[in-house]
């Protein structure tokens, strides 16, 4: 696929020599090895990975160095997910106001008042979702001051869904910065998160927000296992790296089961809404007689997150879309390239206000 990939040496001012975008080609090429046969649309795609890795690698060249591996990938033992659930120590504590907040997506009569009234008792909550809405992320004609004005501008499921979802970034602040870095990792899952609202809207099925958080949280089981498990999950890292093979499957094949499975649980039993345990739980493979969007907006977000190279959650390779669930997209090349056309201004800002937490 990569002799299908041209591009200009020059991308927003950055200079970019002809080397690397040679460097560039080669490892987009590379990323789409399972993607065995590419429309046009994917093509366009790649195209566009290799201009954002371009300019990257340009910019941090230093993140595309290879270390090579001098040691085997240690043995891995099989595991049972229900383990790690079961372990209540080894799971992050979850905040007073994250269980409200629960509580009052579930109810059936949570008013805009009494979620307002919830979120006000978290300062920094109520900070973060007051820049979260004056930001890009909603383009309001006017600006928010208040919780209450935000819960009446945006909606009582709308912003209670995103209160839930941005919190849960914060209970992830000690897994092993050796084995995965967790500022790449969440730039990964934004901007997932960010292009699943944007199909949402172009597809008018679904809801945005829920979308978002769906693509926010879609590799939380990662995150559960490099803290309940950090060795195991290093050690599939490892063998999904020696043998250039999909993280995901890797998992299955040592594990015995994958970190979209271990994800989707966690989320069950957080009595999270079934839309987003759904949509974390099939981000791989969404079945085909899903009724709610997310999971297959999930599952497209991550084949063009992963190809634009914004980020990483530790899988190197561009998952090949299910096609069915590609085709229902309605995506042309022109279309996909307007959706990213203008996605850098609304992911800094987010990454800005998200990982500032």
């Amino acid at each position: 696929m990569a002799d299908e990939i041209t591009e200009e040496v020059t991308e927003e001012q950055v200079v970019i020599a002809p080397e690397t975008m040679t460097a560039a080609k080669k490892l987009m090429g590379k990323r789409f090895q399972f993607v065995t046969d590419p429309d046009a649309t994917l093509i366009r795609l790649a195209r566009l990975g290799v201009r954002y890795i371009a300019r990257d690698m340009t910019k941090c060249p230093e993140r595309y160095e290879q270390t090579p591996e001098t040691e085997e990938p240690p043995q891995v033992e099989p595991l049972d997910p229900l383990d790690i659930l079961r372990k209540e120590h080894q799971l992050p504590s979850l905040p007073q106001v994250f269980l409200d907040l629960q509580r009052a997506i579930n109810g059936k009569s949570t008013s805009a008042d009494n979620l307002a009234a919830i979120i006000s008792q978290d300062p920094s909550l109520t900070a973060f979702l007051l820049r979260m809405v004056n930001s890009a992320f909603y383009s309001l004609p006017q600006p928010v001051d208040t919780i209450s004005r935000a819960v009446t501008v945006i909606g009582v499921n709308q912003l209670s869904t995103l209160a839930v979802g941005t919190s849960v970034m914060s209970l992830f602040k000690d897994v092993p910065a050796e084995v995965l870095d967790m500022e790449q990792f969440w730039k990964h899952s934004i901007t997932c998160g960010l292009v699943a609202r944007r199909l949402c809207r172009t597809l008018g099925k679904g809801e945005p927000e829920r979308a978002f958080v769906a693509g926010l949280l879609h590799d939380i089981g990662l995150l559960i296992l490099l803290k309940a498990e950090p060795e195991r999950a290093a050690g599939v890292m490892k063998h999904a790296k020696a043998k250039d093979v999909l993280l995901w499957k890797e998992e299955k094949e040592l594990l015995g089961f994958d970190h979209a499975t271990l994800g989707g649980m966690l989320l069950r039993k957080w009595n999270f809404p079934f839309v987003l345990v759904s949509a974390v739980l099939e981000h791989h493979q969404p079945k085909r007689e899903q009724k709610e969007p997310e999971a297959a907006l999930v599952h497209c977000a991550e084949t063009i997150a992963t190809a634009l190279g914004i980020g990483s959650s530790g899988e190197f390779f561009v998952q090949p879309p299910n096609p069915e669930v590609w085709a229902s997209m309605n995506l042309s090349p022109d279309r996909m390239e307007e959706m990213i056309e203008d996605l850098d201004e609304e992911l800094e800002e987010a990454f800005t206000i998200l990982l500032d937490q």
